[in-house]
């Protein structure tokens, strides 16, 4: 099992998960957007890329060998080894985000979620998108256990992520929300095509198209987790 000990549990640096069960579900582009925004807020901020797939590190290199590297964006590593660039880094930075593998078992990805002390599910409303996520948000407080048990914080919550105007779940999220124990965010993303145009190095703050429902979201983020 990883080894969390007191070296990472600084109140002044947050360590925070956007994670999921299942791929597709937007964690690595909800993770690299917050990050980007609080990086443009003069927070020093970092990206952990430990998913398999690379989609931050990889989109990122692409992006600066066509147009260079953003003065304001976070900063991205990849690794398979999260707790040795903890160790290397981890009081470097005021937010560490981890971009971990989707979850289905109890491999060494689930068991880095005990490095974290915050985590966010991106949730699909659905009977059985959600069905799916239970067992993961199960999981993941297994793990929150382990931290509170040795007296550290641990907060999670979800997010409802694509979601689409008029759809008849829209009115069931307080069912969802207790059906899977955790509080959903009161502002959700919706499903907008001007989502897929932001980069690795961009907030969503900068698209007129969707800012507003973004900055609602972000707001909230920030509330919830206390980031001032």
């Amino acid at each position: 099992m990883l080894e969390i000990t007191s070296k990472y549990m600084k109140e002044e640096t947050r360590i925070i998960s956007v994670c999921s069960q299942k791929g597709g579900s937007g964690k690595s582009a909800i993770t690299v957007w917050l990050a980007n925004c609080l990086s443009r807020e003069n927070k020093r901020v970092l990206v952990l890329d430990a998913d398999g797939q690379r989609t931050i590190a990889k989109l990122r290199a692409r992006e600066i060998e066509r147009i260079g590297l953003s003065e304001n964006a976070c900063e991205v590593l990849a690794t398979d080894d999260v707790a040795s660039v903890l160790d290397e880094h981890y009081e470097d930075y005021e937010v560490i985000f981890l971009d971990l593998p989707r979850m289905t078992g109890p491999d060494e990805a689930v068991m880095a979620l005990t490095f974290c002390d915050s985590l966010l599910v991106p949730i699909r409303l659905g009977d059985s998108d959600v069905l799916s996520a239970f067992e993961f948000i199960k999981a993941a407080k297994k793990m929150g256990n382990i931290r509170k048990e040795r007296g550290y914080d641990f907060n999670i919550f979800g997010v409802q992520n694509f979601r689409q105007h008029n759809l008849r779940e829209n009115s069931d999220i307080d069912r969802y929300a207790e059906m899977l124990d955790i509080t959903i965010f009161d502002n959700a993303l919706p499903n907008r095509a001007d989502f897929m145009r932001v980069g690795t190095m961009d907030c969503p703050l900068d698209y007129t198209s969707i800012a507003e429902p973004y900055g609602a979201f972000y707001q909230e983020f920030k509330k919830r987790y206390q980031i001032s």
